[in-house]
């Protein structure tokens, strides 16, 4: 058979068999599930499309679908001649043996659906690789990279790109609404396990699909921060996760890690120090770190987007749904060549947007804060501050920073941390308090932070009333 007369894989008969089983029984709970599951265009023939756009808009209004109430609905929006009339109806419901099997009716329609969808994105790659377009070799890989994971997207969820109409929408976002509030931990946004950051953003916590920016000065802990929400994606939420450390070497990563999840000071894996309960405790992490293994960490010097991309989709692909994905941090990655700094790395960050939203997940990113900062009275950073990058503000969702005042002033307590949020696109903004000691985070009471903070401040204004005065 010649490229010209290929017949794309479907089944008519499959197709007939779904539309059938609605017109015999619209409102038995295998038939609701495939109106609520299965899209218009999973279908080959142009008419069953229309038929069962038509089937799924009188379910979204609670109308009964039989035989009569289908063809006058088709007959009032104008379509009915063009699907068949009525005759061609009384003919799928005629030859559909059962409803009961419309399960398997709907799976032939979406298995021979994907086969389609399959085929368009590899003639896309090979056409791709064929032609002169002005992309260079990495360029096309990343091209590629992201038609193969469209197609398995629409594999696996039957989510798919491009121009979909709003009542579409608006089935797709009611199932996701009652499937909310049905499993409430199984469709809320990421939490990162610091109780009173996750008090800040509730109840939609880090939403999916989101790029969330940590900016700091150096030794503020910005490590730190990204390796406790990682524990706990992968701990808690029980979810894959992905970390591309370009500053620590995997081991470096992984002995941090194990000093947060246990509790202990890695000074001990250094001096020997033999306190039998310590030890315990790191154990006891190492063994629930094994039975657990969800976290994947990736080391390599002076990695590119693409490759970060690549290992994604991977991951995504073996393990259905990824967590989080964190990278430490922004200004370490290879760029392609631009103008500037901030054009390469702002192509960077509207990239990883690109693939949270594609992988429909979460990425962290690290990135460092420009020295003048420090020039400014109060030090706290902003996301203008961030290094190389003044787009980064444009493509993030939420951006933190993390503020240690002991690092200027000697008086200050030395563990207590400042978590302020600056950006969230989705909700509130505002500043929470952490102590931090050795390589982890813990809560601590945020009304006596705030009055210590003022305190400081009042202290310092005095001081510096004084030093004017004379006194």
């Amino acid at each position: 058979m010649t490229e010209n007369n290929f017949i794309p894989p479907h089944s008519l008969e499959a197709e007939q068999g779904v539309i059938g089983s609605i017109l015999i029984d619209s409102q038995s709970e295998k038939c609701q599930i495939t109106l609520a599951s299965l899209k218009a265009d999973a279908f080959y023939n142009r008419a069953h499309q229309e038929i069962w756009q038509e089937a799924v808009s009188m379910n979204r209004r609670k109308l009964n679908i039989d035989l009569l109430t289908l063809s006058d609905s088709l007959e009032q929006s104008g379509k009915l001649q063009q699907v068949g009339g009525l005759a061609y109806l009384a003919e799928a419901a005629k030859n559909t043996p059962s409803a009961a099997n419309v399960a398997n009716y709907a799976q032939v329609v979406r298995d021979r659906a994907s086969d389609r969808m399959w085929l368009r994105q590899t003639a896309e790659v090979m056409h791709l690789f064929n032609s002169r377009n002005g992309m260079s070799s990495e360029q096309k890989v990343e091209a590629a990279q992201a038609l193969l994971a469209e197609a398995v997207e629409s594999t696996t969820t039957g989510n798919k790109k491009g121009l979909r109409r709003i009542d579409e929408i608006a089935s797709k976002w009611t199932a996701m609404v009652e499937n909310r509030f049905s499993d409430p931990d199984a469709h809320r946004g990421l939490t990162t396990g610091i109780r009173d950051l996750d008090n800040m953003l509730a109840p939609k916590h880090i939403m999916r699909g989101s790029l969330f920016v940590i900016g700091a000065r150096p030794k503020m802990g910005k490590t730190t921060v990204l390796t406790e929400i990682a524990l706990h994606v992968a701990d808690v939420e029980n979810l894959p996760v992905a970390m591309f450390s370009l500053e620590m070497p995997e081991e470096q990563i992984f002995e941090r890690m194990l000093g947060q999840a246990s509790h202990v000071n890695t000074d001990m894996f250094y001096d020997g120090a033999n306190d039998e309960e310590d030890w315990n405790r790191v154990y006891a992490a190492m063994a629930r770190m094994s039975d657990r293994p969800n976290i994947w960490i990736d080391d390599n010097p002076g990695m590119t987007l693409a490759h970060i991309q690549a290992e994604c989709r991977k991951l995504k692909r073996n393990h259905k749904r990824i967590g989080m994905i964190g990278i430490d941090y922004l200004t370490l990655m290879n760029t392609e060549s631009a103008e500037t700094n901030a054009l390469a790395f702002g192509k960077i960050t509207k990239a990883l947007k690109n693939l949270a939203k594609e992988l429909d997940t979460v990425i962290v990113l690290l990135t460092q804060l420009n020295r003048n900062l420090e020039e400014r009275a109060n030090k706290r950073p902003m996301a203008s501050d961030s290094r190389d990058t003044g787009q980064i503000e444009q493509d993030c969702d939420y951006w933190m920073a993390i503020y240690k005042e002991s690092i200027y002033d000697d008086s200050a307590d030395p563990t207590l941390t400042e978590l302020i949020l600056r950006l969230n696109r989705h909700g509130k903004t505002g500043t929470v308090y952490v102590d931090q000691k050795d390589v982890a985070l813990y809560p601590c009471d945020q009304k006596q932070a705030i009055e210590e903070r003022a305190d400081r401040k009042k202290r310092r204004v005095t001081q510096q009333v004084e030093k004017v005065s004379g006194f």
